[in-house]
Formats: structure tokens, sequence, C-alpha cells
């Protein structure tokens, strides 16, 4: 924890890789020079996502668009011309 201007104590978490008895943290973190730390190891997978596969089917959903019911579709007069008389 480190205090901030308001003298709450917040956490700061910095994603790492445990490799050969050694954490190598994948970015600095601010505004810090010295801190206790508490490690925890997460499964191997969860490292590296299966981005590949989530990006495909994202993509194909854009792809698809969103369904708005299709064809066929009323004539400007129809939309605005109800309720009036003529």
């Amino acid at each position: 924890m480190r205090a901030t201007q308001r003298g709450i104590k917040v956490l700061t978490a910095v994603e790492g890789i445990y490799k050969d008895g050694e954490v190598e943290l994948l970015e600095r973190p601010e505004g810090l020079r010295e801190a206790r730390v508490i490690v925890t190891f997460l499964p191997l997978a969860s490292i590296e996502p299966p981005q590949g596969e989530a990006r495909s089917r994202m993509l194909s959903r854009m792809r698809q668009g969103i369904c708005l019911g299709g064809p066929p579709y009323p004539a400007r007069e129809e939309i605005y011309g109800r309720g009036r008389k003529a």
C-alpha cells in the first residue's frame, strides 16, 4: 500500500512473469522505489490469453452487423404520414 495525497492507502498491481526463481515485471510501477510485495501465482495459460480466437469472433460479429429487422422497409410517407388526414 502507498499513501496518496488524501491519506488514502491504495494497492498497486503490476503484472509479471515468474521464471527460474525470478519475477520479471512487465511494467515499472510509477512513484515506487521500494515496497513490500505479495506474489500470487496464476496458471500458465493466463499469461498469454488466446487473443487470436477472441479477435476472430469479434470481427465476425462486426461483419454481421446488428439485425434491425431487414426489408421490406416502409416508405418515408408511410412513416411520417401516419395520423395525418389528407
